[in-house]
């Protein structure tokens, strides 16, 4: 049982560091999956990026674009006004505003009040909530305020990226819908004489510096549609033929500690992703920002990834004039050739939601290399997410997703470690919720998991030694007829085996993230060459005692009797001593430390044990007590050179098994074990593969663009 114990301890102490860093597990075989992770997709608005919005501008529009309405000014366009004090999900308790930040602010910046109707009200039966303008104070404008009351509404919903809203003005009966969403939706379901003429021109200047960015659209209902009718419409017959109205710029800042975070993942040789489902050119802002994009000498270049008919294109940012469409019938080469005739520098892939399904469908040969080389999945659905995650690991890699919201549930419970920074709808999806809603979260996760899984790995190969260092003690015992004594293997098991296997997990992980990730198995070729030769040394140490001590003047033969039973002699004293040091030296010495836990000698626990244990044993060799030579049923050693020279074997046995578990972990002869491991069995990961097929085709390709 102690075997199975010390197996999960690096898991049981993992988790429990984790709660006190209040990042809580629900599904703790998931925290060995952290420790090989390799690539973790974001989302952003809540996770990069502060929950929190604040609005710079809205933007009303006619043939053209107006002038943009800061906070405090009067947008003079009635529907895109009305469109901004009635288009939100927003209730109250307590006089305070529940709901979307991004409703409340945008309530708030119309300065409009806001009223729900509760049984005293007359209009509740018809009214879920009504909303007022300001009292005018200006002399030239006496109009009594404004009242538009809210009949019916459609909530938001990532796959149709908009909502809409019924409203009545209470003072000319007029019925209005009103739709606001991600302006690529609102222009498609606008009719097009309503769209700005500098549409686009607008829209990207906001993206490309990073603002999120809101449409509006509205249309009038025929007067004569009733109340009743309006409550049995579907959603898609008020969502068609509307009016663009304008766009509302709002602000999301980047999180304090996002870039340090993601430039240690990064460090790491942790790849990142953003998936969202914001405008591609936000996305692609932010994640220059943030660090997502990397930087290795200058900034890299991002190479967006387009529908073109039944083609595919290619274009440098947001520059329109670099597009380039593949040929029909392309192969490989010709996907390198356009991309290097593009751009000379390294290079990142962003694509939207449309070109994903596109290029997932129709171009796998476009498609593996978006899964290798894609830094930025905007407007990406809840289930295009989900297949995103599905498809990384898929082709080999340990993939973590890390969100916020409900529309990333379907990635999260896919992932091999979900991590929620909410304690909402996400965290039931996901196996670990962080109560701090920042991405740091994942580098603790994977700090702990990795520790963990060297733990693992660290308790495996202690317990094979254990069982072989045993394995050679009781052989030799027999090839004289006798056994070790009841007491001995109690002290054996009970004391050294239970208290090193209890303490083996207590080893902290590093105060920063390695470079390399832990092995995911726990026998390879390197750990088999590694146990065989400290088998060799264990044989070799014992039997050289077992020898040393026959070889005395003072030694007596044992005779063994007719039916084989334990006895006190020379050799069995000399067998146990030795080996009951050597189960303590090896929980010390196989106990890695760097790069993916702190030295042993900070596992204090471990240390206390391993200090005991070595008393003990030179206890056992000179024998002060005689009760406790008496009760693990031990002989005198006798001469004190025998005792010295036996102390002295110990310390050779420590420093000898030191040296080698150093030697193995140099780089040298580690790459050396990985080529012959390699050699000997040739499965990669299939993104390993992916990587070598693309280096091949063009060797510019590869040193310049392809592994940066």
């Amino acid at each position: 049982s102690s075997g199975i114990n010390a197996e999960y301890g690096g898991v049981v102490y993992a988790v429990q560091r984790l709660k006190t860093t209040k990042i809580f597990c629900i599904d703790p075989q998931r925290v060995n999956f952290c420790g090989r992770i390799q690539f973790i997709c974001f989302d952003k608005t809540g996770t990069l990026t502060e929950d929190s919005l604040s609005v710079l501008c809205a933007i009303p529009s006619s043939s053209i674009f107006l002038a943009a309405a800061k906070k405090g000014h009067l947008i003079k366009q009635e529907r895109f006004l009305h469109a901004l004090a009635t288009c939100h999900e927003i209730t109250t308790i307590n006089e305070e505003f529940i709901g979307d930040p991004l409703d409340i602010e945008m309530f708030k910046f119309t300065g409009w009040s806001f009223e729900e109707c509760d049984e005293l009200n007359p209009l509740a039966s018809f009214v879920s909530a009504i909303v007022s303008s300001p009292e005018q104070h200006d002399e030239e404008d006496h109009d009594d305020p404004q009242e538009i009351g809210i009949i019916r509404s459609f909530p938001f919903t990532s796959e149709l990226q908009r909502m809409t809203v019924v409203t009545k003005n209470l003072q000319t009966e007029e019925m209005i819908v009103f739709c606001k969403g991600s302006p690529e939706m609102i222009h498609s379901l606008s009719l097009e004489n309503t769209i700005p003429e500098n549409f686009h021109s607008e829209l990207d200047s906001y993206t490309n510096e990073g603002y999120r960015v809101i449409a509006f659209g509205w249309k009038a209902l025929d007067s004569e549609t009733s109340w009743h009718s309006i409550q049995t419409m579907r959603r898609s017959e008020l969502e068609c033929d509307l009016n663009f109205t304008g766009l509302l710029i709002m602000e999301n800042h980047l999180k304090e500690d996002t870039t340090g975070c993601i430039s240690e993942l990064l460090y790491s040789n942790t790849k990142v992703c953003m998936v969202t489902g914001d405008n591609i050119f936000t996305a692609i802002s932010v994640s220059k920002k943030c660090g997502i994009v990397p930087f290795d000498g200058g900034l890299n270049d991002v190479i967006v990834i387009s529908k073109d008919g039944d083609s595919v294109a290619f274009q440098l940012d947001c520059q329109e004039q670099t597009s380039v469409t593949l040929p029909s019938n392309y192969t490989q080469m010709e996907i390198v050739n356009t991309l290097i005739g593009i751009t000379s520098r390294p290079f990142v892939f962003a694509i939207a939601e449309t070109a994903f399904n596109h290029v997932a469908a129709f171009h796998p040969l476009v498609y593996e290399m978006l899964l290798l080389k894609g830094k930025i999945f905007a407007r990406m659905k809840p289930g295009k997410k989900q297949k995103l995650v599905e498809d990384l690991q898929s082709i080999g890699y340990t993939v973590s997703m890390c969100g916020d919201g409900a529309n990333d549930c379907g990635a999260l419970k896919s992932a091999h470690a979900g991590v929620s920074l909410s304690e909402a709808e996400a965290s039931i999806a996901a196996p670990f919720t962080s109560a701090n809603p920042s991405i740091c979260c994942m580098i603790e996760i994977l700090r702990q998991g990795r520790a963990a899984l060297v733990t693992a790995s660290v308790t495996f190969r202690f317990m094979a030694m254990y069982s072989m260092i045993q394995f050679i003690t009781q052989l030799l015992h027999y090839s004289i007829g006798t056994n070790m004594t009841d007491s001995q293997f109690l002290y054996i098991d009970m004391f050294v085996i239970s208290g090193i296997a209890a303490t083996l997990g207590h080893s902290k992980p590093s105060e920063n993230l390695a470079s390399t990730t832990p092995k995911a198995q726990l026998i390879d070729f390197k750990v088999f060459i590694l146990l065989s030769l400290h088998v060799m040394i264990t044989f070799g140490f014992q039997y050289a005692v077992f020898v040393y001590i026959q070889s005395q003047p003072f030694f007596v033969p044992y005779v063994p009797a007719h039916d084989l039973k334990e006895g006190a002699c020379f050799e069995n004293t000399a067998l146990f001593v030795s080996s009951a040091f050597q189960y303590a030296l090896y929980g010390v010495i196989l106990s890695v430390g760097a790069p993916h836990r702190k030295p042993v000698i900070y596992n204090w626990t471990l240390m206390i044990v391993f200090l005991v244990c070595s008393v003990m044993s030179v206890l056992f060799v000179f024998q002060p007590f005689p009760a406790l030579t008496k009760l693990m049923n031990l002989v005198s050693l006798e001469e004190f050179d025998v005792q010295i020279t036996f102390i002295l074997l110990m310390a050779l046995n420590f420093v000898l098994v030191y040296l080698v578990e150093e030697l193995f972990a140099t780089n040298k002869v580690t790459r050396y074990l990985d080529s012959v491991k390699i050699f000997l069995n040739k499965a990669k990961p299939k993104f390993e593969t992916l990587r070598e097929t693309w280096h091949n085709l063009h060797n510019d390709f590869n040193s310049k663009n392809f592994y940066k």
